[in-house]
């Protein structure tokens, strides 16, 4: 005979599992993998925008002489429309725009915006032009990154 409706079976009532469909299953894994495979192929790809400081970077261009360079007083590099560093003459000569440095026969300049071809000339105690080239330079990043650049190296060799 079953039990009364008022009675209690002594067995505890069991709760289903509770089971996602097939698809919600298939499409939470395809999410995961998806957002896995961005992160890793997006950057190679560029794919995911780079921030770059707001950096305005110099290079530095070495410029050797060769040849008889003995009678070069001077050095200029063309920077713009004005040959830097301009030539020191008198009590007001106006200060150079770029840094420069002499050891020897070999020039160093600072340049923010080095231009390619670059323009050199040479000068005389006097101030007068003694020989003038273009060179292309062969401008290496020496720091940075690629997306962003960074400061940058050139060499010219220059015989006289």
């Amino acid at each position: 005979m079953p039990p009364p409706a008022s009675e209690e079976t002594s067995e505890p009532e069991r709760r289903r599992p509770l089971r996602l469909p097939l698809w919600a299953g298939i499409t939470a894994v395809g999410v995961v993998a998806l957002a896995g495979a961005a992160a890793i192929v997006g950057p190679r790809l560029g794919l995911q925008e780079t921030e770059c400081a707001a950096v305005g970077y110099s290079s530095l261009l070495v410029v050797t002489l060769a040849g008889e360079p003995s009678s070069v007083a001077h050095v200029q590099v063309r920077e713009g429309d004005a040959w830097q560093p301009p030539f020191p003459a008198g009590p007001d000569a106006t200060p150079p725009a770029i840094t420069t440095s002499r050891d020897g026969d070999t020039w160093t300049f600072t340049l923010f915006y080095p231009a390619n071809p670059v323009a050199l000339r040479a000068l005389d105690d006097d101030g007068g032009v003694l020989a003038r080239t273009e060179r292309d330079v062969g401008w290496e990043r020496v720091g940075g990154t690629e997306e962003c650049g960074g400061p940058t190296e050139g060499h010219v060799d220059w015989v006289l």
